[in-house]
């Protein structure tokens, strides 16, 4: 038995992950097939240096390198590339928002002051689709600007929660346009606010609506969303790279991200992984909810400026 070999691509070059320029080669095994397209190296090495080899690779996503007997060579499926929405339909969605109203924007309108919510609307592009009466669009954008799709999902008026009889109200945009051959791989949604606050540290959480609330009320972070509990994986949090990050784990679910944050750390420049949905204090309900009942009551006391039990620096 043998490992599986992996070399820099003889020819053709890809969007380097970190500067963005097409300099980027990606590793590929001995039957010419790309690992991951963030797997690789970029050739501007004065000006970017990007490195991701197989073995971080591997050792990021706590897999196993294949191993396989000298005489084998399977043949491992083509590397087939990304797809993404045209910018047109994103455009003509996020500009139609204005128009017309959905079930999460008048919640954001019924529970925040009107400068608060339009910021998240603008911020993370929150949408309208017709697709249920009063749905929202939550457009993950990657920090190159290419819209990778869309989720779409119902929530109920005025709880802000989501619908889930008598079913889940969620489905994507890639579906309902029924574009065929589309190869989705998901990015963190808020992904495209990274570039913007290079110095914030960065919040993740599970579900869009928290990351938008989150990111619009605590102005000193930068929330984004894995939008699964599954989906906090090495390959999902690449962007965040060399930056502060904080893990907000749903109720429950603090072990599993702990664990998961642990394996990832030497990613980042410093990672926290907050207890705080374990705590007394959120009383069942998720950040969002907390955030909202919070910033009511904080609104109609007439006090200063809210401070929320919330605080990055008590987080540890």
């Amino acid at each position: 038995m043998r490992e599986y070999q992996y070399s820099l691509a003889k020819k053709g070059k890809c969007i380097c992950p970190q500067c963005g320029k097409k300099t980027f080669v990606c590793y590929v095994d001995e039957n010419g097939n790309v690992l991951d397209e963030g797997v690789g190296k970029c050739d501007r090495a004065d000006k970017c240096a990007y490195h991701y080899p197989p073995r971080e690779y591997f050792k990021d996503n706590n897999l196993t390198r294949p191993s396989l007997p000298s005489t084998y060579r399977p043949s491992l499926p083509a590397y087939v590339p990304p797809s993404y929405i045209d910018p047109a339909i994103f455009k003509k969605s996020v500009e139609g928002a204005k128009k017309h109203s959905n079930v999460f924007a008048l919640c954001l309108g019924l529970n925040l002051d009107k400068e608060t919510a339009q910021r998240i609307e603008s911020e993370y592009y929150i949408s309208t689709s017709k697709h249920w009466d009063g749905a929202t669009v939550f457009w993950q954008v990657d920090r190159y600007g290419r819209v990778r799709t869309g989720k779409i999902m119902l929530y109920d008026w005025p709880s802000c929660k989501r619908v889930k009889k008598p079913f889940p109200h969620v489905t994507w945009v890639h579906t309902v346009l029924n574009l065929p051959n589309f190869n989705l791989k998901q990015c963190l949604f808020g992904e495209h606010l990274l570039d913007k606050y290079p110095d914030k540290p960065v919040a993740v959480v599970e579900s869009e609506k928290t990351a938008a609330i989150l990111g619009g009320v605590m102005q000193d972070c930068v929330a984004v969303a894995c939008g699964g509990c599954g989906n906090l994986t090495a390959s999902m949090c690449e962007p965040l790279r060399g930056r502060d990050v904080i893990l907000f784990p749903d109720n429950g679910k603090y072990d599993e991200w702990s664990e998961k944050g642990k394996s990832m750390a030497h990613m980042f420049k410093r990672l926290r992984i907050s207890g705080f949905m374990e705590s007394a204090a959120c009383d069942g309900s998720d950040i969002a909810d907390f955030i909202l009942k919070e910033y009511v009551l904080w609104r109609n006391s007439g006090d200063g400026d809210i401070h929320l039990d919330l605080e990055l620096e008590r987080l540890s």
